[in-house]
């Protein structure tokens, strides 16, 4: 036996090893942190929460998200609702490249690099492939998704920071004027509008087939409800400065969940 005075030093280690080994791992996710940042694996659905809202807030694929709760479409959910936002021990983590555990492989399709993605490289952000976001391509994928979605700007302005947003929130930031349009840069429908994302302010989030979806957010005025079916270059919103230190549109696409370059989609001008 060693005497108490020798001990009493190791006693505060001794607790936080304890503690460690008898809480439960927690699961990492790289969407709203530069690094690895611990989250629990449940989040408690707020009023005005949507299924595509919680995922995009979490770096998941929405279907993934719906999978693992058990959700079947539209993805109705309630005020109070406990949601998983991560895979629940029999679902398993997928490799790289593996869509849900039926082997499959799902990629981002080859778009041709415009001159814009040229003159602003990869300088604030890794490339998609090299992101801490999970792998959350889902399975059963029809070949419809594949279709080719035609892109336009969303908004006329200065790409601010070369375009490139920082790593917190990966996309493109345009400076404008407040009250400036904001146009949906491909049809889609409307899944979530409004200001429950932190850091986003007033923020719009669009779903163009089952693997893309953009966001248009920091707006000033929403013009669109959810559940709203728009067309390419309807006005959805106005441009503001909600959750921005200036007037600016922050835009991001979205592929499985992922945010990929929107510089490589959108059109030269």
């Amino acid at each position: 036996m060693y005497p108490m005075w020798l001990l009493r030093p190791l006693i505060p280690l001794m607790l936080v090893l304890l503690q460690a080994g008898c809480g439960s791992a927690p699961h990492l996710v790289g969407n709203r942190s530069a690094s690895l940042e611990w989250h629990p694996r449940f989040h408690t659905a707020q009023r005005g929460d949507t299924l595509y809202s919680i995922a995009w807030s979490y770096g998941q694929d929405y279907r993934l998200v719906a999978r693992w709760n058990g959700i079947s479409p539209p993805y109705v959910i309630r005020p109070g609702q406990r949601i998983r936002i991560a895979p629940p021990p029999s679902f398993g983590r997928p490799h790289s490249g593996n869509t849900g555990g039926k082997g499959e492989r799902s990629h981002e399709p080859s778009a041709k690099p415009s001159p814009a993605a040229v003159a602003h490289p990869w300088s604030r952000q890794p490339q998609p492939s090299s992101s801490p976001l999970p792998d959350t391509a889902a399975a059963d994928l029809k070949p419809r998704d594949n279709k080719e979605i035609s892109w336009q700007w969303p908004t006329s302005g200065e790409l601010v920071g070369a375009g490139r947003s920082s790593r917190h929130r990966p996309g493109i930031d345009i400076k404008g004027r407040r009250g400036q349009p904001i146009y949906a840069a491909a049809p889609g429908k409307v899944v979530y509008s409004g200001s429950g994302l932190i850091g986003y302010g007033k923020l719009i989030i669009l779903k163009h087939n089952n693997r893309y979806l953009s966001a248009y957010a920091h707006n000033w005025e929403l013009l669109v409800k959810e559940g709203d079916q728009v067309a390419r270059g309807v006005q959805i919103a106005r441009m503001g400065s909600s959750g921005a230190e200036q007037v600016m549109l922050h835009f991001e696409i979205r592929y499985n969940g992922k945010p990929v370059d929107p510089l490589r989609y959108l059109p030269e001008r």
